[in-house]
């Protein structure tokens, strides 16, 4: 099981970090803004002051305690550092001055943008390389689908031990492919990118994002509950995953659905670091067949470019008769590639206090979205970050061209939607014309009531149609899960002790009759 503890751990740490990215952008942005003290001390006792904690004892691993000549000063300026040097989520991120892209978001961005820029190049080298050299390894070892579906499986187990006996709906694996195809056609015809509102890594995080934004937001209103209406249709999504794997069809999503698990196949089709069996020691078990996620047979070597590298079979192998092949091929080129990785921006949601926005701390905190297309930075920003319905909200768009500082003179529309859980988002602002002042696009809105919002801006970038995306939360909407899942709870139990009650009556008297 060694393998096994080790993936766990592997995906464990990337949720961590994947949770952590907005906490550690808001620890950064106190810091910065020299009131963290304050805030710590607000937040005392409140989860979200131990969220704070938390990213601080991360951000502080080896530093010693002392700035300006004072012994056990907090280094302010040291954890300011590295906090800027971690940004984004598994979609996209920025590692320690080295950009990561997933490849899905890399392929859906040429294929809206019709172009492949420089930048997105850079961000792709490392996971490229990766999958050339080792396979689908992404989806066993770093997509948080990884642990849902392990969820799935223990909720499948549970549905057993109550008599529930789950359906086993097989899907064909080349599904997966016509999604892929679909998407990036879809995304070359109209230049909109759908695939990431489907995609586990990239809801993860934009979830996780949504949620630890409006958390400090209302705990610096003194509202400590967590917002769980902050999160939207993404976590629905994946609730819905969860569910049909376990009840239904198991696995089916890496394996069939997926289309980030189809692009990563057939990149990783020819990788150099493979499961290879020695037949000698094979004695026809089947087990490393039955614990197979990807449902392939390591037994036979059919397993062909769906391999995940999860490692699962060597695990259940009883005569190590499976075993990793490395070519030392493999080892240069990767080496070089990292080496190579340069710096470049990654696509991140921020929410920053309002001393970023030119105007004296403390001030209710802005959002902030940063963006790179082609060769111009994009910042947007919403103030105030919590705003309220029926008050007016200003957005404000600010784009460069970092090399040669030309400000973009372009059009540029904002459109605003009501994001609702179980139904369509709802347009009520735009998409409206910016009013230029100075450098700046400035938008005013006013939103109608307590709820969940998304804003979208169009822009021409390099002559191609672009969007940018950020979500926002109004108010203090009440939360839809909570009832939602109440009332799912209560049916589900009804449903499951009726059951019970009539197979165990029926097996008394299948009893008494006989």
């Amino acid at each position: 099981m060694k393998y096994w503890w080790a993936r766990r751990a592997v995906q464990l740490a990337i949720l961590g970090a994947i949770l952590m990215a907005p906490v550690v952008a808001r620890y950064e942005h106190y810091m910065s803004a020299r009131s963290y003290e304050k805030m710590e001390k607000s937040f005392e006792g409140k989860a979200v002051g131990r969220w704070l904690k938390t990213a601080e004892a991360g951000l502080g691993l080896g530093l010693r305690w002392e700035e300006g000549g004072v012994e056990g000063r907090r280094p302010r300026k040291r954890l300011i550092a590295r906090a800027r040097h971690l940004y984004g989520s598994a979609w996209s991120a920025r590692v320690f001055g080295v950009s990561l892209t997933d490849l899905l978001a890399g392929a859906e961005s040429a294929a809206s943008s019709r172009g492949l820029r420089t930048a997105l190049l850079t961000g792709l080298a490392v996971p490229l390389l990766a999958t050339l050299l080792l396979g689908r390894v992404y989806c066993a070892w770093v997509c948080p689908m990884g642990l849902l579906s392990a969820l799935a499986r223990q909720l499948r187990k549970l549905l057993v031990f109550l008599e529930l006996k789950p359906l086993s709906v097989e899907l064909s694996r080349a599904d997966k492919y016509a999604v892929l195809a679909m998407g990036l056609l879809a995304a070359l015809l109209t230049g909109l990118p759908l695939l990431h509102h489907l995609y586990p890594p990239a809801l993860v995080g934009r979830e996780s994002h949504a949620l630890f934004q409006a958390w400090f937001d209302r705990a610096e209103a003194d509202l400590f509950g967590v917002p769980w209406q902050a999160l939207g249709a993404g976590t629905l999504f994946l609730g819905l995953l969860v569910i049909l794997e376990a009840a239904v069809a198991p696995g089916f999503w890496c394996r069939a659905l997926c289309p980030g698990g189809a692009l990563y196949s057939l990149l990783g089709r020819f990788r150099l670091v493979r499961v290879a069996r020695v037949k000698a020691a094979c004695i026809d078990c089947l087990l490393c067949d039955k614990v197979c996620p990807m449902g392939l047979s390591p037994m036979t070597d059919r397993t062909g470019m769906e391999c995940d590298n999860c490692l699962a079979c060597l695990d259940a192998c009883p005569t190590d008769a499976l075993k990793v092949r490395v070519s030392a091929k493999a080892v240069a080129p990767l080496a070089a590639l990292i080496l190579m990785a340069a710096p470049a921006a990654a696509h991140h949601i921020l929410g920053i206090p309002h001393y970023a926005y030119e105007k004296e701390w403390p001030q209710a905190p802005v959002l902030k979205l940063v963006e790179k297309v082609g060769e111009w930075e994009i910042q947007l920003t919403g103030y105030p970050g919590r705003p309220k319905p029926g008050v007016r909200a200003d957005v404000t768009v600010y784009a460069w061209e970092p090399e040669s500082g030309r400000v973009y003179e372009g059009e540029m529309r904002l459109e605003a939607a009501e994001v609702r859980a179980l139904a369509g988002p709802r347009t009520f602002y735009g998409p409206e014309l910016s009013r230029p002042n100075g450098t700046l696009q400035k938008f005013a809105l006013v939103y109608p009531r307590d709820g969940n919002y998304e804003l979208t801006l169009h822009l021409r970038a390099g002559g191609v149609a672009s969007t940018l995306r950020f979500p926002i939360v109004v108010g203090d909407p009440p939360s839809p899960w909570k009832g939602l899942g109440l009332g799912a709870g209560a049916f589900g139990l009804f449903f499951v002790v009726v059951r019970a009650v009539r197979i165990k009556k029926a097996r008394r008297e299948a009893r008494g009759v006989a």
